[in-house]
């Protein structure tokens, strides 16, 4: 374990790669919220609360305070980015017209940036902050 902590030590740029790139997958794998075949129930928010939460964490440990506006951003573009990567993945299937919806496209980018900051704010306040 003090090898990998080293590593990661030596190595800063590797944690922010791994934190943006879990973003994307996140944004590809966890969109959207519901569908008319597989509704939002207590798995998947728990399913988005723990990945958005980890991230948010994520964002706290490597950049530190003052962030929110960069923490918005990106959160936004790589989830947007995400999103298109499961259009690609899905191109031409049905489940396409079922997940890209107005409402699901609207409501998963106007959510997550928006908890991804919340979870940041948090852990930076009550996680790394000791008041």
């Amino acid at each position: 374990m003090n090898k990998f902590q080293l590593y990661l030590q030596n190595h800063p740029k590797v944690l922010k790669r791994f934190i943006l790139g879990y973003i994307i997958f996140a944004g590809c794998f966890v969109f959207p919220f519901g569908n008319e075949h597989f509704p939002f129930d207590f798995t998947k928010a728990y399913l988005v609360i723990a990945s958005y939460g980890i991230i948010g964490l994520g964002f706290a440990g490597i950049y530190g305070t003052h962030k929110e506006k960069f923490v918005y951003a990106a959160s936004l573009f790589l989830t947007v980015l995400g999103m298109i990567c499961r259009y690609i993945l899905e191109y031409g299937e049905v489940s396409n017209t079922i997940n890209f919806t107005l409402f699901n496209i609207v409501s998963y980018v106007a959510v997550i940036p928006v908890f991804t900051v919340a979870a940041y704010y948090f852990s930076i306040r009550y996680l790394i902050i000791k008041n």
